[in-house]
């Protein structure tokens, strides 16, 4: 229930597809607030993106003969998933998906076909249960931010601080018993992603939400 009231040019781009009046491009980031389950509930108290909607998971459009997939690493593996399936998934607002669409500006949109085939070399790798930078393993907004490189093949979205404390400065019991479960120490205040943060990058625009305020 807390979590449910939380929930309040490069020519590689002309590759899209319509949802009701809004045209998907490849290299669209995807970002949801998925339905209440443990790990998303943690995930939306420790996470606030753009309007603090509290996004839970973020993956990336590929739009192939007019079908949108979208590359994402959820449990338990890096996969690709059609777009269907992927909103399925979605927590609900007047009855539609808490889904929201970012888009590269323009002056990085040619690093998109790049980036594409950097997530697609990962499909198949484990999700990253225990947010490690170093294990070949890879979580959600993970695979987004090692799959956009600029041209100095570096990360184009920062890195944060990673926090599992609750808005009070709490460690929740939840990732506690989870990284005890993994055999992981919590990865608290190093580097890392999340889609909150994600979604209010400067190098994105929101551009379309399945749901209305």
């Amino acid at each position: 229930m807390i979590y449910m009231m939380h929930l309040f040019i490069f020519l590689f781009c002309t590759f899209a597809v319509f949802a009701g009046d809004f045209r998907f491009q490849t290299g669209d980031l995807l970002f949801q607030a998925g339905k209440s389950t443990e790990l998303n509930e943690a995930i939306a108290e420790v996470t606030f993106g753009e309007n603090d909607i509290r996004y839970t998971h973020v993956g990336i459009v590929s739009v192939e003969n007019d079908t949108v997939f979208v590359i994402e690493a959820t449990p338990p593996e890096v996969c690709k998933t059609v777009l269907d399936t992927f909103l399925l998934r979605s927590a609900q607002w007047n009855g539609q998906p808490l889904v929201t669409v970012g888009r590269l500006r323009q002056e990085y949109c040619e690093i998109i076909p790049q980036a594409i085939v950097n997530a697609e070399k990962l499909l198949g790798k484990p999700y990253d249960y225990v947010y490690s930078p170093d294990n070949d393993a890879y979580y959600c907004s993970e695979l987004v931010t090692l799959s956009f490189l600029n041209q100095q093949n570096e990360p184009l979205f920062e890195t944060v601080s990673m926090t599992f404390r609750d808005v009070d400065g709490n460690m929740p019991a939840y990732w506690i018993e989870h990284f005890e479960k993994h055999h992981a120490e919590i990865p608290e205040n190093r580097p890392g992603s999340n889609p909150g943060d994600l979604s209010k990058s400067d190098k994105i625009e929101i551009v379309y939400r399945y749901f209305e305020f």
